[in-house]
């Protein structure tokens, strides 16, 4: 599905961003530990949500099981972690004020995808497009397929998704990542949390809306408004 290229998109990341699993993830993690032994730190894992399964579990596993276990993983993650799922504070006005302004809502994450479209619909939070298993720069082909103006996430990952993808790069220090670490990555903006956003995103349209004009005024009056009544 190709959105609309006439509505402003807007992506958002999924963990720490929009959704908390926190409490899911660690549990998933803890059962696949018993099960596997392979010394999996699960506190680390919590501490440092965002990238790709694969990538997190190939600290511990080796390259030969890594498939096995993520889909193990899955399995279990799929019985106790949408249950445990918690909106982020901020998260359903951020949306609503993207659609308020006819706009649309991509969510672009890491995580596997029935999973991602299981958490947002626990917290009933409803974008208009959803896509899985994509984590910092390989965010950018969704991002730029549906013409998305600004990404927001929670990590440094997510500055190089926007980075690639031609989007304004917009953070919040609600995951992992501290404010400085992300203004570090070179973040266009950081907010505190989400309740920021709706403020910000009504500057930005007004802002945008005024270059554009700028823009029109610059260029002249096209054809038609050129033609006079004889």
């Amino acid at each position: 599905m190709v959105l609309n290229r006439d509505a402003l998109v807007v992506g958002f990341d999924l963990d720490m961003t929009l959704i908390d699993q926190r409490v899911g993830i660690a549990s998933a993690m803890a059962a696949l530990e018993a099960e596997i032994d392979a010394g999996i730190d699960v506190q680390w894992v919590v501490d440092n949500i965002g990238p790709r399964l694969e990538t997190v579990l190939a600290r511990w596993v080796a390259p030969e099981g890594i498939e096995g276990a993520a889909s193990r993983y899955r399995e279990l993650f799929g019985v106790v972690g949408v249950a445990t799922t918690r909106a982020m504070p901020g998260a359903a006005g951020a949306v609503d004020a993207v659609h308020a302004a006819g706009g649309k809502v991509i969510v672009v994450t890491a995580k596997y995808e029935p999973h991602a479209r299981e958490g947002l619909r626990a917290v009933e939070l409803v974008p208009d497009a959803v896509f899985g298993l994509r984590f910092g720069p390989d965010k950018a082909d969704a991002l730029l397929a549906h013409g998305a103006e600004i990404y927001v996430g929670d990590h440094p990952g997510d500055v190089l998704a926007a980075r690639a993808g031609n989007a304004v790069a917009v953070t919040v220090s609600s995951g992992p990542a501290s404010a400085d670490e992300l203004a570090d990555a070179g973040a266009d903006v950081v907010l505190g949390t989400l309740h920021e956003f709706p403020t910000w995103f009504d500057g930005y349209r007004r802002s945008t809306r005024r270059r554009r004009a700028r823009v029109d005024r610059a260029h002249g009056p096209g054809p038609a408004a050129e033609r006079r009544p004889d």
